[in-house]
């Protein structure tokens, strides 16, 4: 269970290829537990099966796409228990050219700050990149969507993401200002959060 009470410190830093097989393993686990009762069952049920296509998978983005950033959490002695990914924002866009595309955190790390400090540390190395306005994407049904708004994004539009097949409403929201919103280092959060990537 999440807990508010301080363990360990966290340390962040950018991900490096060497990282793919635990990014792997802890996107799969934050995913069958975020979107239990969300995501059609048969599709969690299917992600252990999926650790080596993903371990590929990360493996090639860290290789190829350096220029966008994906930054990981670690605790010891458990190493990287979350991250957080960046780039270009995807359609519809509603005029912002930078996403949040994915922030991932393993349950029992939440409400220590560390999903906060991912987001701040993301949205910095995104203005850093040269882009200027941030979106993230969170299925309604999804209670993360409070961890955005207390983070003072605000609601942009909706849209639509095929999962499993089943098609769920993805809630669009915005950082206008990310330098002002992300100035400061923040204190702890008060809940964990989870937005998805495939």
């Amino acid at each position: 269970m999440p807990t508010d009470e301080p363990g360990p410190r966290a340390r962040f830093r950018p991900a490096v290829p060497g990282d793919a097989p635990r990014l792997a393993d802890v996107h799969i686990r934050a995913l069958m537990v975020t979107y239990r009762g969300i995501d059609p069952q048969e599709w969690l049920d299917s992600l252990p099966s999926q650790l080596r296509e993903r371990e590929e998978r990360w493996t090639d983005r860290l290789t190829r796409l350096p220029e966008e950033p994906v930054l990981v959490a670690e605790v010891p002695p458990a190493g990287i228990v979350g991250f957080a990914v960046g780039g270009p924002a995807r359609k519809p866009s509603y005029g912002y050219d930078a996403e949040l595309i994915s922030l991932y955190l393993l349950p029992e790390h939440q409400r220590r700050g560390i999903g906060r400090e991912l987001t701040r540390q993301l949205v910095r190395a995104l203005l850093t990149r040269g882009f200027e306005r941030v979106l993230v994407r969170v299925l309604t049904a999804n209670p993360a969507r409070l961890f955005y708004e207390r983070l003072g994004a605000y609601p942009i539009g909706t849209t639509t993401v095929e999962v499993g097949g089943a098609t769920l409403e993805e809630s669009l929201y915005g950082w206008p200002d990310p330098r002002a919103s992300f100035a400061e280092e923040a204190p702890a959060e008060p809940a964990g959060p989870s937005s998805r990537t495939r």
